[in-house]
């Protein structure tokens, strides 16, 4: 073991399934760690960020195993249902993609999951997401924008701080006050890409970056009874979620943007939407001749809440995703999914329907990067090499 490199030998063993969702939660058990592996023989080796004394090594294996305790101890292997399998789709590119954008000043990296996208990019995420609203649109939804903030008591109210806490990011703004300000202007530095700024100048928080799209049209329908469902609808925004040592390329972003369509109203109309527009979301991948599958799956729920929370989704069905193949590494990265979330926003924030009994809700949502980025990996980054109708929409969307 190097000064930099720190082993673990789990106290129980670490069943296949769990490996992948392991690794993706040692992101959050200590800020020394920088990347985790695992290896052939069944041992974790923790690559930290700096030299670390025995008090802080003794803490690192301590957590590490508290977080393999709960996840095992909690966490049932979950059995994989393919809904739709078009993985046999022709490939004929095999590199990793963002080598070839970055080298081409395609994206530009701005930060930690922050990238810049130039106009190759770009239009691709607008191609795609011009088609998906017309595509919303012709099922019956009408548009909404919405802001990138959510309230905080919403967030509390949808049990968000319990099941995804790890993913949250905070506004703040400076205090409504001339002194904190002046001193602010005054003394705020920037030391190695961290904000220096005097004790005590932000306010509280009242509201978060919004993690998703449909919240906030869950927000708008608090406390309402609504007389006409299901009500339908679509929206493209920006979305937020912190994934630490997780964020790399255009797979896994801090800042991302989404497409949603939206159904809220009785059980049987939500399901019945969910089914026919999913249907339709299906066609359009199948007309990008992308490969992929849609299969269940289950939301990234924080530790203690892993088991639980992922468990009843798997057992109910709540979740699909659809997982492009990415050819370059010979796996797959969700580029959207589909979720039913039963009467859980209904009771939650009181949307009832005419008959006095809560709402359900579903949405599909498409991450717009991702799928840009899949779609690269399939087909490259030379549009000649691109389906004709997708080379000739991002023509005219400014490529």
């Amino acid at each position: 073991m190097s000064d930099l490199t720190c082993v673990v030998h789990p106290a129980v063993t670490v069943p296949g399934y769990l490996v992948h969702e392991l690794i993706a939660k040692l992101a959050y058990v200590d800020p020394l760690v920088a990347l985790a592996r695992w290896d052939e023989h069944g041992d974790l080796h923790l690559q930290l960020r700096r030299m670390a004394d025995d008090a802080e090594l003794k803490a690192i294996h301590d957590k590490v195993q508290r977080t393999i305790s709960l996840l095992v101890t909690t966490t049932r292997e979950p059995p994989v249902k393919i809904i739709e399998d078009r993985m046999d789709q022709p490939v004929r590119y095999f590199q990793d993609p963002m080598e070839v954008l970055l080298e081409g000043g395609h994206v530009i990296q701005t930060g930690d999951g922050m990238f810049s996208l130039g106009p190759m990019v770009a239009s691709l995420c607008r191609y795609f997401e011009t088609t998906l609203f017309a595509l919303g649109i012709d099922q019956g939804a009408r548009a909404y924008r919405f802001p990138a903030m959510i309230p905080a008591g919403f967030l509390e109210k949808i049990q968000y701080f319990k099941n995804f806490p790890h993913s949250l990011g905070f506004v703040a703004h400076l205090r409504e006050d001339m002194d904190v300000i002046e001193r602010f202007a005054r003394e705020t530095r920037c030391n190695n890409g961290v904000l220096d700024k005097p004790h005590g100048s932000l306010s509280a928080v009242q509201n978060l970056l919004s993690p998703t799209v449909c919240h906030n049209f869950y927000l708008m329908l608090a406390n309402k009874t609504l007389t006409h469902t299901p009500m339908i609808a679509t929206a493209h925004g920006h979305c937020f979620r912190y994934e630490s040592i997780n964020m790399h390329s255009l797979e896994r972003l801090w800042n991302f943007t989404m497409w949603e369509v939206i159904f809220v109203g009785s059980g049987p109309e939500v399901k019945k939407c969910l089914v026919t527009v999913g249907e339709k979301i299906s066609a359009f991948l199948q007309n990008l001749g992308l490969a992929y599958r849609l299969e269940n799956a289950n939301d990234p729920f924080f530790i203690r809440e892993f088991g639980t929370r992922a468990g009843f989704q798997q057992i109910y069905e709540l979740k699909y995703e659809y997982r492009a193949l990415l050819p370059f590494k010979n796996g797959t990265l969700s580029v959207g999914s589909r979720n039913y979330h039963m009467d859980f926003f209904g009771r939650g924030i009181q949307i009832a329907l005419a008959d006095g009994t809560p709402a359900h809700s579903a949405c599909i949502g498409i991450g717009l990067e991702r799928l840009a980025f899949a779609f690269l990996a399939q087909f490259g980054t030379d549009p000649d090499q691109w389906p004709r109708h997708v080379r000739e929409g991002t023509m005219e969307l400014g490529r």
